[in-house]
């Protein structure tokens, strides 16, 4: 590897640096290139006809954003796989006489990887390589160092409106490289008219930052501290690539789901190191002429059914409004029409219940799941129970399909109780195969029903929790920088790791139970997962990783 970096790396800024004298010296020392290095500015670069891109920070100042999270021992252990890292580094690049500190990381940014379509029918896509130079003198630096080496074929061609293009080869059975430097950026190809693409969008060409879609694209994502960054910008060259490659290794993509992903004009996705923690945010373009999807804000009440201590919850809109969407999204799949026969088969057979009349046709409102911490009873080896809470405006119906839930139970030796629980009417099941009073259900008011397994779980959401999840300080901290008026999917993990380690096959598995393992699990306070509909064709999907702050 160190032998390709000797010879790559340095090829990259080789030639266009070659300014001398006083007037260079003050250009690059007193006008650095610390701005305009950002992963936007880098997209100035790239042409507009790009279909892909992927980009990463190459400076590791924008991950020491990490040391302010987490135990000491959690710190310990992000300084020591960053000096390993490093240390890895320079031992390669020692014998050339290089080092990633000294050479490489007082000038190298943001780096992003393109792919433009062929320039031939049935071709293989041109590749683009723009890296951010925050340093010009240390680039410079780093430059005079390397470039007496012999093995560095330096060729320099003619100016391309003004700039300089310089063609590199290591040897003569190497494919030769071409670079040029725009500004606080180098742009780097095997293919000359790659590069000078890159300099026609520098120069106010349309560009990805720049132009129609791609440009909205990469504008939506707005991550703070963005280390990495993956965009896909033309489906149908995507499809139009993998027919490119070999038979063997093409995945066979049936035409009806081929329809289906045509919907999608871009995704973009990214991940940050912000004040919260770790946050990783997806962004989907739909087509729409195509798009059927539709995304109404969910209130969020239902959470407020749920304990402060609730190990896990999600909640999510009206079931009724969405199920003949998802059907008609797939409907010409015949493979999706056929789990979905297989499904109501199985529900009919097993409960004499119709999906669609008896089940999906009253939850019309916002619906919430949870798992719940209890040690008490049947969940004493496990360690939580599950509920389900359901908004609905057909109480009747609702309850008719409860019923006709009941009589089968009964047919099938599972006993029905009923009882009062505070103010709530609780229907119990016992199963004798499993123990007393396994799941139920009660009326929390006219509107809202919950359906619960285990009887400390009935008892919690029955007696109607003192303190709630939506009051939760830790449910707060870890959703209030998430969408809004969208469903949540959130994890605790101080209930989780507690729960973890109380297993005896965790507690005693010496390979699991270590400082290590524990350091960075103490070190997460939650897991924060929402979506939301940013327009009529724009999907936001956003994952945190919440991290306890320096302690």
């Amino acid at each position: 590897m160190a032998k390709n970096w000797k010879y790559i790396i340095p090829g990259l800024i080789a030639g266009t640096l070659a300014v001398g004298g006083v007037a260079a010296y003050l250009y690059l020392k007193v006008i650095p290139a610390q701005q305009g290095t950002s992963t936007l500015a880098i997209a100035k670069i790239i042409p507009d006809e790009a279909w892909m891109t992927a980009s990463i920070n190459l400076d590791f100042d924008a991950w020491q954003k990490l040391e302010q999270f987490g135990t000491p021992k959690a710190q310990e252990l992000y300084r020591e796989g960053l000096d390993t890292l490093i240390k890895e580094l320079d031992q390669e690049l020692a014998e050339d006489d290089l080092s990633y500190s000294k050479d490489f990381k007082p000038w190298l940014g943001n780096a992003m990887m393109a792919f433009l379509p062929a320039e031939k029918p049935g071709g293989t896509s041109e590749f683009l390589v723009v890296i951010g130079i925050k340093d010009k003198l240390a680039a410079l630096d780093f430059y005079n160092k390397v470039k007496k080496e012999d093995s560095l074929k330096i060729q320099e061609t003619k100016q391309y409106k003004g700039v300089e293009i310089v063609k590199i080869g290591v040897d003569q059975a190497d494919k030769p490289s071409y670079v040029a430097i725009l500004e606080n950026h180098l742009a780097a190809s095997d293919q000359v008219t790659t590069v000078k693409k890159a300099i026609d969008a520098s120069q106010g060409a349309p560009s990805l930052a720049t132009t129609g879609e791609s440009a909205k694209a990469f504008q939506s994502l707005k991550l703070e501290n963005s280390v990495a960054q993956f965009h896909l910008l033309d489906y149908a060259e995507v499809i139009e690539q993998l027919d490119i490659l070999d038979e063997a290794d093409a995945p066979e993509i049936p035409p009806e789901l081929d329809d289906q992903l045509k919907q999608v004009k871009s995704i973009s996705m990214g991940m940050g190191i912000d004040d919260q923690g770790i946050r990783f945010r997806c962004v989907t373009q739909f087509d729409p002429k195509l798009w059927k999807g539709q995304f109404d804000p969910i209130p969020g009440k239902i959470i407020s059914h749920f304990p402060a201590n609730t190990l896990l919850s999600a909640n999510g809109g009206s079931i009724k409004k969405q199920w003949p969407l998802f059907l008609d999204q797939f409907s010409d799949i015949p493979e999706f029409a056929s789990a979905i026969d297989a499904m109501r088969i199985y529900v009919r057979q097993t409960t004499r219940l119709d999906l669609d009349r008896d089940i999906i046709s009253w939850m019309d409102g916002e619906v919430g799941f949870a798992l719940i911490p209890s040690k008490e009873g049947i969940l004493e080896t496990i360690g939580f129970g599950e509920a389900l809470v359901f908004d609905t405006s057909d109480h009747k119906k609702a309850t008719a399909t409860f019923a006709k839930l009941d009589t089968f139970a009964k047919q099938n030796k599972i006993e029905i109780s009923n009882s009062k629980i505070g103010d709530v009417k609780v229907t119990h099941w016992h199963i004798p195969s499993v123990g007393k009073n396994i799941i139920g259900r009660g009326w929390l008011d006219d509107n809202t029903v919950f359906v619960t397994v285990g009887q400390p779980i009935t008892q919690v959401m029955a007696n109607r929790p003192k303190k709630t999840l939506d009051q939760s300080d830790n449910f707060q901290s870890v959703t209030k920088s998430l969408p809004q008026d969208s469903g949540y999917f959130y994890v605790n993990m101080e209930e989780a790791n507690r729960l973890l380690f109380s297993y005896p096959e965790v507690a005693n598995n010496s390979e699991f139970n270590t400082p290590e393992v524990k350091a960075i699990l103490n070190s997460i306070q939650g897991i924060g997962m929402a979506n939301a509909q940013t327009d009529s064709s724009t999907l936001t999907s956003e994952f945190l990783l919440a991290l306890k702050p320096k302690q």
